[in-house]
């Protein structure tokens, strides 16, 4: 589990695709301590796990088909930068909200809205994504805590304050890009159990 408080970025220096399976080896600087085998990092908001360490900060984690057709992760360029946040451990300040790192869809920006230095986003994302969203809540965008500030039929708007947009990948992002998006897994638990409580009450009437 992680907060959507990102720690530092990475960039991609190897993808290597073994039929419907992948390995992504990335080069990660800023960390006092060195990742570990095993550990779980979240990966522009994709939750992975570290298998190798091929060079010093290299660290090298696999995917298997259901996150390369769900998240970005196969998208990536050789040399593009990431988010990476490493996983909570008991004490930890929550700074953001609570990220599972399973993400629920990908977006696309259809709208950056830029003031000084910070800027509106807006991602179009699937109805099925949307209606676990809620005003004013919480939302992660590449693994990126963020506040709802609008929600429409087809798209969410968040704000990204200019320590956002400098500490993260998504002051680069423009119109057109990809994201993988998580709803608020508490709002999205609310959500299904409220879905299902009205079908049931629907059956019995």
């Amino acid at each position: 589990m992680f907060s959507g408080i990102i720690q530092t970025q990475g960039k991609l220096v190897c993808k290597q695709l073994d039929g419907k399976h992948a390995a992504f080896t990335f080069e990660v600087k800023g960390w006092e301590k060195p990742l570990k085998r095993g550990e779980s990092i979240s990966v522009n908001g994709v939750c992975l796990t570290v298998v190798r360490s091929p060079k010093k900060n290299q660290f090298t984690f696999q995917a298997v088909p259901e996150t390369l057709t769900q998240t970005t992760l196969s998208h990536l360029h050789v040399k593009e930068p990431v988010n990476l946040e490493r996983s909570l451990k008991w004490g930890d300040r929550i700074g953001g909200h609570f990220v599972l790192g399973h993400v629920d869809e990908m977006g696309r920006i259809l709208r950056k809205k830029v003031h000084k230095d910070s800027f509106l986003l807006e991602v179009e994302a699937p109805a099925s994504m949307l209606q676990n969203l809620v005003p004013k809540g919480s939302l992660a965008i590449d693994g990126i805590s963020l506040t709802i500030q609008d929600i429409s039929e087809r798209s969410v708007t968040v704000a990204v304050i200019p320590h956002t947009a400098k500490v993260t990948t998504l002051g680069r992002k423009k119109k057109g890009d990809l994201v993988n998006l998580e709803a608020d897994v508490i709002a999205k638990h609310l959500a299904y159990l409220v879905r299902r409580s009205e079908s049931h009450l629907g059956v019995v009437g």
